[in-house]
């Protein structure tokens, strides 16, 4: 350890005159202890140092430690101590922008060279110091300035006052935190020897925990009386968090030592009750429990189920309560003796009612009506409480999740629902293995627990959205429960045991069937909704939807009342989706508008009609499309088949001059469509002069660029159902004439003009009746299907059956006479 010469012999050891006045209560430091105009600066993280502290500190290797050696070499080790604004990491550089202005100046007393290049040193602080510029800001940081010293008047009685509450906020702070007990015990001690009010103040902030902000402000404060008052608000807070630790600590000992004294009484209250007899200890009680049970459901437990039940009580008789494994068991005891074996509920088995309830419950959906009813019927010759696989597809809105629950209701049963939507886990479906933390059955066993039968209807919605993960796939996993051959042994992997899921009656609903893998779609009775037409949805208003909404919002048939023709127009002119679910909504609309009027003191009651209507849901969203009363040529309206249902497309066509001959398609067509379109064009120009386009037309689309589009060209579009769609707007644009109003038509064309069947019969034509269409073209092989369609589909529309695209033509109106 080598010592420094005395500051005194320092040459430059001169203080430079302040570029401002000094402030009140300050002044620069004189003759005592004379401080360089010149210090190499070395940030502080953490807290700022205060004057007339001594500490030895350890250097780090690197730039900080070259810094302290130039300092040494160049600057007789005056060194000055700033607060950064901001942390930084020891091995980052830092600028002369980095410091705050005020610090310390400091001198190094003592230094010697520890390992890996660092620096131990005693450092002495010596005087506040105030930065006037940045001299230097490179690897090593030098700042020119002064030392300023506070001057106190030792009269001054505030200042005594001061410094009195600072000593009475130490000692309390001595007796309610003794970590800082010895050293404020030393400064209490010496308070007669510490030199001023000044260092006193200082001495006190420096023991605090006070934030690093907070530190520095006092620092910054020269003025005597502002510093002190900031100490001692520092040391309130400082004691005010002493007492709090103290209280939590106190409370958190009373705590322990309740629970402590609880847990012994506990232990001799049960040593005692078991001398006499009373009562047993909780292994014992949860032995008998699960005893009980077995014992209650007697023969229904199936004997593989009951041999593991006897299994896992031997295993917990012999477990530690205390034991994680014991958990373990006891939560699958309590699994498999809480499920209901045995326990089946009773079946409506009166068809006639049964009938007639559903009908109560839901207007149309009479296919899927009559299953139910097949299903009883078959369970009533049978004398069979057996189970079955339905599943429900077709647009939103349909009644497909709510005719599950109607089901269950007319039937007797109990009803269970969740959503497949997005589910990733084949877990959900068969179960979690015990090893895992939190692992529970899967939803199969969890719906017959809480259903308590072993024959209720589960609902699986959303079955056609499933996703799949790397936990496993839940489509495969439902293979084995939805399989007839398989489900009477359904094993669970977290009960592990056989579950007979044979007389559950599954209903599962899609909107889109192709989006239900087809091993499992193979599985499954597939009854399809196609959506409702005017009548129904008008009749499902009046029957459902507005004594539903009424009663929601707290209104009758006095407040409000909705004629015929205003749902019609509603229907008509604001709801034209496949559901009803939309004009569910539209029905709210109204309601809420008419109790908030009633809410504000109106009392007169409301007869909503077409004429009204635009004053509670504004002006038509929908109106009958000009074509369909004014056709035009090039354009054709065709239908296709959605997973939302039916609907209604036009299919437009445009012609401009060129010299050579093309064909552009726009509006998201797929590759089926495409080829559609070109296979329309090449029939129609090899058929040219059959079909009328003699002389200079014969050469229409050799000598045109014809631009077809499909609105709306956001959807994308694909199927081979608009072949002749397609060929008859061509060739109306060919010819200039328009074809038939209110005409639709659906069908695939083939090279030769023949005509073949699509899907969707039942769709197209609700979609036709919702469109306004009078007169619909169907192929002729589709005669079957709409012979199976029921009369409220049907009526009102002309079906024409067509096997070639001549017959087409000459219902169009543009085929060329004989």
């Amino acid at each position: 350890m080598s010592d420094l010469p005395p500051s005194g012999d320092h040459k430059d050891a001169e203080v430079l005159p302040a570029e401002q006045p000094a402030a009140p209560g300050t002044s620069i430091v004189r003759a005592d202890e004379v401080v360089p105009h010149r210090l190499v600066a070395l940030p502080l993280n953490q807290r700022p140092v205060f004057p007339t502290m001594m500490m030895p500190l350890v250097i780090p290797a690197g730039r900080l430690a070259d810094a302290a050696r130039n300092a040494l070499q160049h600057h007789h080790g005056w060194i000055g101590f700033f607060m950064t604004h901001e942390p930084v990491e020891e091995s980052a550089a830092f600028h002369g922008s980095h410091l705050h202005r005020i610090g310390c100046a400091a001198r190094i007393a003592k230094h010697q060279d520890a390992e890996g290049g660092a620096l131990q040193v005693i450092i002495q602080v010596v005087a506040r110091w105030r930065t006037v510029e940045v001299e230097r800001d490179d690897a090593v940081v030098i700042v020119r300035g002064e030392a300023v010293r506070t001057v106190v008047d030792p009269g001054d009685q505030q200042v005594r006052a001061l410094a009195m509450a600072i000593v009475g906020q130490l000692r309390e702070l001595v007796s309610h935190n003794p970590v800082y007990g010895e050293e404020i015990k030393l400064v209490l001690a010496n308070f007669n020897n510490i030199d001023g009010p000044s260092r006193l103040a200082d001495i006190a902030a420096s023991l605090t925990t006070a934030k690093r902000g907070d530190l520095q402000e006092i620092l910054e404060t020269f003025e005597i009386i502002p510093r002190m008052e900031r100490v001692v608000a520092l040391l309130t807070r400082e004691d005010q968090l002493s007492q709090l630790k103290t209280k939590i600590q106190k409370q958190i000992e009373e705590k322990v030592s309740d629970h402590q004294r609880k847990f012994f009484l506990n232990e001799q209250l049960k040593a005692i009750k078991q001398e006499l007899g009373l009562e047993s200890d909780d292994k014992s009680l949860d032995v008998k429990r699960f005893t009980d049970a077995l014992a209650k459901r007697g023969e229904a437990i199936p004997q593989e189920t009951r041999q593991v039940i006897d299994e896992e009580l031997r295993k917990l008789q012999l477990l530690d309560p205390a034991s994680s494994e014991y958990a373990v068991v006891r939560t699958r005891l309590e699994w498999l003796t809480d499920m209901p074996w045995g326990v089946r509920t009773e079946d409506t088995l009166d068809t006639i009612s049964l009938r007639k309830g559903l009908d109560a419950d839901h207007f149309g959906l009479e296919d899927v009506k009559d299953r139910v009813v097949e299903f009883v019927a078959v369970r009533k010759l049978k004398a069979d409480r057996g189970g079955g696989i339905i599943t429900l597809v077709g647009p939103p809105g349909t009644g497909k999740t709510s005719v599950g629950a109607s089901i269950a209701r007319q039937l007797g049963r109990r009803f269970f629902r969740f959503s497949l939507g997005g589910m990733r886990d084949e877990a959900e479906i068969k179960g979690h293995r015990r090893t895992y933390v939190g692992a529970l059955p899967g939803k199969i066993v969890q719906a017959l627990k809480r259903c308590g039968s072993m024959n209720p209807v589960i609902l699986l919605d959303e079955i056609d959205k499933l996703g799949h993960g790397h936990q496993g796939d839940p489509a495969s996993a439902l293979l084995e429960v939805l399989d007839p051959e398989q489900n009477k042994d359904f094993l669970d992997h977290y009960l592990d045991v056989r579950v007979d899921l044979s007389q559950v009656l599954f209903i599962c609903t899609a909107n889109d069937a192709g989006g239900i893998p087809e091993p499992l779609r193979d599985r499954m009775e597939v009854i399809r909704l196609a959506g409702y037409v005017e009548a129904e949805k008008m009749a499902i208003a009046r029957d459902h939807l507005v004594p539903k909404q009424l009663a929601a919002h707290g209104l009758s048939r006095k407040d409000l009342a909705f004629s015929a023709t205003a749902l019609r127009s509603m229907v008509r002119d604001h709801a034209r989706e496949a559901g009803v679910r939309h004009l569910e909504q539209l029905i709210a609309k109204v309601c809420r508008k008419v109790a908030t009027a009633r809410a504000g003191g109106s009392r007169t009651r409301v007869a909503l009609t077409p004429k009204n209507l635009p004053e509670y849901l504004g002006k038509p969203l929908m109106r009958d499309d000009e074509l369909l009363a004014h056709p035009r040529p090039g354009v054709v309206t065709g239908l296709a088949w959605t997973a939302l249902g039916g609907a209604t497309l036009e299919i437009e066509a445009v012609a401009v001059p060129a010299e050579k001959g093309s064909l552009t398609l726009t509006g998201q067509l797929g590759d089926v469509m495409k080829e559609s379109a070109t296979l329309a064009r090449t029939y129609l120009m090899a058929n040219a002069q059959r079909l009328g386009l003699d002389g200079g037309q014969a050469t229409f689309f050799d000598r045109h660029a014809v631009h077809v589009h499909v609105p709306a060209g956001a959807t994308p579009k694909d199927g081979p159902s608009a072949g002749v769609t397609i060929a008859t707007a061509l060739l109306s644009l060919a010819l200039g004439r328009a074809p038939r109003r209110r005409l639709g038509m659906t069908g695939e064309l083939t090279l030769t003009g023949r005509v073949y069947p699509i899907g969707g019969v039942r769709e197209k034509l609700v979609a036709a009746k919702r469109a306004g269409l009078t007169r619909v073209l169907l192929p002729a092989a589709n005669e079957r299907d709409h012979a199976e369609l029921p009369q409220l589909v049907t009526d009102g529309i002309e079906v024409v059956f067509v096997e070639t695209l001549d017959e087409v033509l000459r219902e169009a109106g543009l085929a060329q006479p004989a």
